[in-house]
């Protein structure tokens, strides 16, 4: 894992969203940036100081968080086009979008083509049917469909034309299942959104015996009380949990001097507070299965840190940090396990203020959950609002923010290693 320098961690925001197969295997992510150096609000400078960042620290720093094989999109204006700014990033991973506001001139036409001679993937970003951007179309190798701005019928147009030319179709916003499927059946290739992070509840559906047997474990630690003895044997009854909570403490994160044996010889040395900790998290990524579930896993994990460590910024905090943590880690269980926060907030005991936050009701907590909704879908107008009104520091919500995804992705490989 590649370190993170304080001035990377001080220059700007970054969103990493993930790109889905027909599969919902992840076929890549795209990387969004946005600056904030010197700044309450999250203002991006310029596009080209922005794409060279990108280029100089981002790229580099994500790349080694994803697997073989997948893509990183990033986005190019007009001038880092034309100054040949991809040569910095490897073709075999890096995918050059061209921003929707930059137009076919012959030099950018140019630029492009050199591009693809050597190797380069293109995609158009935003595509709605504008008239002109032929020539891209004609080079692109992915064109990326704008379905949230578009009528059924305009997106039904669309992808009939595009489907006579040899581009992959990536359906970009798709925000719930509905759409998903409509864009699969349409032909669609890829794609992009957060549909995968809506629940989707289905009635009368039950929970599966070893989810309910870890959602009795998270019960078990959301509380104050406990017993050694009794969570001793939750934790034992889970081969798989027991499994992987000893790899975690004993591994370097832990920096423990002498190996770890058993579970009840781990909460005597440890303690309950930070076991507990751990352990909503190893049980919260076993829920997950097939590559949106570890997506999942990934984003509840890396909101939970990011809570904690912006809590321990602030000075007045609405939760202590240990709260701020469980409210990211729970605040994808409903699409994890597939049924209501409401149902599932009875058979956790939270505080109340959680508890409200989790349900979507408007409270002091559930601001901070908005905060990190929005740097993950790159709402950087909405985050820079939320940030100068509630007086926060976008440096510290931008180091935060890098840093949990760090701390999330080590986490998660490291729970998914054999």
């Amino acid at each position: 894992m590649a370190e993170c320098s304080d001035v990377f961690l001080d220059s700007f925001f970054v969103a990493r969203q993930p790109v889905f197969d027909v599969h919902k295997g992840i076929w890549g992510y795209e990387l969004l940036f946005r600056n904030s150096e010197g700044s309450n609000v999250a203002d991006v400078g310029d596009e080209d100081a922005a794409t060279s960042q990108v280029i100089a620290d981002g790229f580099g720093l994500i790349q080694e968080d994803i697997d073989e094989g997948q893509r990183l999109l990033v986005n190019f204006p007009r001038n880092m086009l034309l100054e040949g700014a991809a040569d910095f990033l490897p073709a075999e991973v890096c995918v050059v979008e061209i921003l929707e506001h930059v137009q076919p001139e012959p030099d950018v036409l140019e630029a492009l083509k050199e591009l693809k001679e050597r190797g380069y993937v293109l995609a158009l970003d935003d595509y709605i049917g504008q008239d002109g951007f032929e020539p891209f179309i004609e080079l692109a190798d992915i064109v990326k469909v704008d379905c949230l701005d578009l009528s059924p019928d305009e997106l039904v147009n669309i992808v009939g034309n595009l489907k006579q030319l040899d581009v992959m179709l990536l359906a970009e916003k798709v925000e719930d299942n509905e759409m998903f499927q409509r864009c699969l059946e349409l032909g669609f290739d890829l794609f992009q959104g957060f549909f995968f992070s809506r629940p989707e509840i289905i009635p009368g559906k039950k929970v599966s015996t070893s989810n309910l047997n870890r959602m009795q474990l998270l019960s078990s630690i959301s509380g104050e009380d406990f017993d050694v003895d009794d969570l001793t044997e939750a934790i034992n009854s889970d081969v798989s949990v027991s499994y992987r909570l000893l790899k975690f403490m004993n591994s370097a994160a832990f920096g423990l001097p002498n190996e770890i044996h058993s579970i009840k010889q781990a909460i005597t040395l440890i303690g309950y507070r930070k076991l507990a900790g751990w352990l909503r998290m190893i049980l919260l990524s076993d829920m997950s299965s097939g590559p949106a579930g570890n997506e999942l896993a990934f984003l509840s994990i890396k909101r939970a840190k990011f809570l904690e460590l912006v809590c321990l910024e602030m000075k007045h905090c609405p939760l202590p940090a240990e709260s701020m943590f469980m409210l990211g880690l729970f605040s994808l269980l409903d699409v994890l396990l597939g049924r209501p926060m409401e149902e599932l907030m009875e058979e956790l005991p939270v505080e109340k203020e959680l508890m409200l936050a989790l349900i979507g009701k408007e409270n002091n907590a559930s601001l901070y959950l908005d905060l990190v909704k929005c740097l993950e879908k790159a709402e950087w107008d909405k985050l820079g609002r939320l940030i100068m009104g509630n007086n926060l520091s976008s440096l510290a919500v931008a180091r935060s923010h890098m840093a949990a995804m760090q701390w999330a992705n080590e986490v998660v490989l490291m729970g998914r290693e054999d």
